[in-house]
């Protein structure tokens, strides 16, 4: 791990800038009458867009190979689907743009489904259960102790602009500050430091990321906290211009649960947990209505 954090820039919404060109059109090779997947069989490659910054799902080891839960994931289904997986290397910004614009087939990056999203893009069968979290300065003094969120007012969250995450954190009244390009030791130093507050956003994910920077950086004194809310469920996305992709994705993440592929990786990224199924005891935990934030 000693050289992993130099290549992983944060888990809330790295961006990197794109164009967005449909590249499947200007193939010519398939029929415009051809459904989604129709297309994506006669190409014999499925585009993926995901950051390749976010540590376990999407990064580069330390042999520069493209590896994590998402990516395995990936391979994994387009090995079932008989298609090649090629993966768009494209920020949280860019990524839903990606998929408007034909350049990739599909997204994926942690996305949360929501019924917002829900009414623009078509959302897989979920391969990931999670909760959401915060990252907080070691020695409490980020003052976020409230189960209900409600000691957010004020406080400064630092996160990748446009996500659920921060959505959440402006909804509860804290002061968003926006990065973009930067490594996970940045956006905790920086807490670390009291520059911001917190880093909110999912509780695994950032779980994993604070054990490994803190062993890099030992200055780094922060800690996950205690407070969970909003339970999430994460899919592959993609468009709703017909259903048929939807329907092999579904098909093939329904049979990697049921023969146990997909909890495998899952083990294998998330230090022995399974976040394929639901998670319990969920019930009490709070949920913060963000649809009405843009």
């Amino acid at each position: 791990m000693k050289k992993k954090s130099l290549t992983l820039l944060a888990a809330f919404g790295a961006a990197v800038l794109v164009g967005c060109v449909n590249t499947r059109s200007m193939t010519g090779s398939a029929s415009k009458d051809a459904t989604v997947w129709e297309q994506v069989q006669e190409a014999g490659v499925l585009k993926i867009a995901t950051p390749g910054t976010l540590y376990p799902t999407s990064y580069y080891n330390d042999d520069k190979e493209l590896i994590g839960y998402e990516i395995d994931m990936m391979n994994e289904i387009a090995k079932r689907l008989d298609v090649k997986a090629e993966f768009v290397e494209v920020g949280v910004a860019e990524a839903f743009t990606s998929v408007d614009s034909g350049k990739v087939d599909v997204a994926v990056n942690n996305f949360d489904t929501t019924p917002e999203r829900l009414e623009k893009y078509n959302f897989s069968e979920p391969y990931k259960y999670s909760v959401g979290g915060m990252i907080v300065r070691e020695d409490d003094t980020s003052g976020l102790k409230a189960n209900d969120l409600s000691d957010w007012t004020g406080k400064k969250a630092g996160g990748g602009a446009g996500t659920q995450y921060m959505k959440i954190a402006e909804k509860q009244g804290a002061e968003p500050v926006i990065y973009d390009n930067v490594t996970n030791d940045v956006y905790l130093r920086d807490v670390s430091t009291g520059r911001t507050d917190f880093v909110p956003n999912d509780y695994f994910t950032q779980a994993i990321a604070v054990k490994l920077i803190t062993e890099k950086f030992p200055d780094i004194k922060v800690k996950m906290g205690d407070v969970k809310y909003n339970p999430t469920e994460q899919g592959i996305v993609m468009s709703k211009t017909d259903d048929s992709l939807k329907a092999q994705l579904d098909e093939a993440i329904k049979t990697m649960k049921a023969d146990g592929t997909l909890k495998a990786i899952s083990e294998k990224y998330y230090a022995g947990q399974d976040l394929t199924a639901p998670l319990e005891n969920v019930d009490d935990i709070p949920v913060i209505d963000v649809s009405d934030v843009k």
